[in-house]
């Protein structure tokens, strides 16, 4: 195994909460490994490569064209195993379809969560672990 650098580990959840906020599809791949492995507790099953990652990303845009992620704190490093945690606080608003098929309301939601990330040595999360409350989310946006 190829041991990333702490400080690439440290600076990656800036990185990725950055590309989040592009709302751009290749900008956004630059940070995950072409093989990269997704679990979201809003996914029905986890993904794998950039074609589930660009479709997740695209997804969230359209529901939520003014999706941002502003971290909280200092991210937790693991360099011993590549990986870094990070808190954050996701906000936005539901005008768009998402998820497909769903009314939009319209509804701001603000929601705290975390992801654990398993960063190559060249900055590219090879897996991503999203944690938070999918209940809270989706009666803020009047889902549930």
């Amino acid at each position: 195994m190829t041991t990333t650098p702490a400080d690439v580990l440290a600076a990656y959840p800036a990185r990725y909460c950055a590309a989040w906020g592009q709302h751009d599809v290749a900008t956004a791949l630059e940070v995950v490994a072409p093989d990269v492995h997704w679990v979201d507790p809003l996914l029905p099953e986890p993904f794998t490569g950039h074609e589930g990652a660009a479709g997740f990303f695209q997804g969230a845009w359209q529901g939520f064209p003014d999706l941002a992620f502003e971290l909280v704190g200092e991210p937790l490093v693991d360099a011993a195993n590549n990986r870094v945690t990070a808190e954050w606080v996701m906000t936005g608003t539901h005008t768009g379809e998402f998820p497909p098929g769903a009314p939009v309301s319209g509804n701001a939601f603000r929601v705290a969560g975390s992801d654990t990330w398993e960063v190559d040595a060249e900055g590219r999360a090879l897996s991503v672990h999203a944690y938070y409350d999918t209940l809270t989310l989706l009666k803020a946006i009047g889902l549930a």
